[in-house]
């Protein structure tokens, strides 16, 4: 079981995607953008909030009925494709409960082939 090293939660998003958003802020990014919004995410290895994909989906689950068609699940950060495993495990979930996911922006190059097909913007 692959645990995510969380930050925190936003459970009714409105700016990270289209919809209301479950937003999921990871822990740890080595990019150090200039004009990052979070830069309280970056130490990668603090462990505020550590969980399975399967755990954090029962907390999404329970706002469901808000996020209407066009809500659903944004990953970000920190920088997500530092934890890919959990992400990819988190959005195989969210597929099967029909959940929508968005994401960060990120270079299509550099992401696992298996996730592009799971994530949904």
């Amino acid at each position: 079981m692959v645990l995510g090293n969380i930050h925190s939660y936003e459970s009714m998003g409105t700016v990270d995607g289209p919809g209301l958003r479950f937003v999921i802020f990871l822990q740890g990014c080595p990019l150090r953008c200039k004009f990052c919004h979070n830069p309280d995410t970056w130490k990668i290895g603090e462990k505020k909030i550590q969980e399975s994909a399967e755990d954090t989906l029962k907390k999404i689950k329970r706002y469901k009925n808000y996020f209407g068609k066009k809500g659903g699940v944004t990953v970000t950060g920190g920088e997500p494709l530092v934890q890919n495993d959990y992400v990819l495990e988190l959005f195989k979930l969210c597929k099967k409960e029909e959940l929508t996911s968005a994401d960060w922006e990120v270079i299509k190059e550099s992401v696992d082939e298996e996730l592009l097909g799971v994530h949904d913007g």
